[in-house]
């Protein structure tokens, strides 16, 4: 007996093949889109959210309130310049009667304890007769209300009198002293000699802070 197998005609296979993949394709795109219905499972599951970095900022402090100009004459701290042996009180002006008594603060620069530059002023042939004699590194000691601060000498040069940029708040925490110069010169001098120390870091880190974190200073 024979047996007789019929065999397709080979144009029929990729018809049936692709008549397959469209029909599973539209179930597949029929379940997608009732997910994304209203009534769906994606519509009903929260969208997730990614929280948002946090930001950690330094601490900035607020400016110090400006403090009231004190009066002419007055005290306003210590100023000492420990390798010649030099300590005088500081009084707040530079007209005559105040650089007879002692070493003057020239008005409108930083006062004594501030950040910025402090000037101080003194006759040549009596408070600060010394200074001729002051090197580069020597240390400064400024003590006010506000604490004790150090400072030290890195600019020694001669300036005519009508240089007042060297009193400039540019230079930094620094402590800027003026006197005229030549020390031996009979008269009215014609330059100014003008040292300038500059703040330690740490008195620089503390001139910074705000006043009320700094250790007060003793009487001077």
């Amino acid at each position: 007996m024979t047996v007789r197998i019929r065999v397709k005609n080979r144009t029929e296979l990729p018809a049936f093949a692709v008549l397959t993949c469209l029909v599973v394709g539209a179930g597949v795109v029929g379940v997608v889109a009732w997910r994304a219905s209203p009534h769906g499972e994606l519509a009903a599951r929260p969208a997730k959210t990614t929280p948002a970095a946090q930001v950690t900022t330094a601490p900035v402090f607020p400016p110090a309130p400006p403090r009231p100009r004190p009066p002419i004459g007055s005290v306003l701290g210590r100023f000492e310049v420990p390798a010649l042996k030099m300590s005088w009180t500081v009084l707040q002006g530079t007209d005559d009667k105040t650089l007879e008594k002692s070493v003057g603060h020239v008005e409108g620069t930083a006062l004594l304890g501030e950040p910025g530059n402090i000037g101080l002023a003194g006759h040549r042939n009596t408070h600060f007769r010394k200074i001729e004699w002051i090197r580069l590194g020597d240390e400064i000691v400024i003590t006010s209300q506000d604490g004790t601060f150090r400072y030290r000498v890195n600019y020694l040069k001669m300036h005519k009198p009508q240089d007042v940029d060297v009193l400039d708040p540019s230079h930094g925490s620094a402590v800027t002293l003026i006197t005229c110069f030549p020390f031996e010169y009979v008269g009215s001098a014609p330059l100014r000699y003008i040292v300038r120390a500059v703040a330690v870091e740490e008195s620089l880190t503390r001139l910074q802070a705000p006043r009320t974190t700094r250790t007060v200073a003793a009487a001077y």
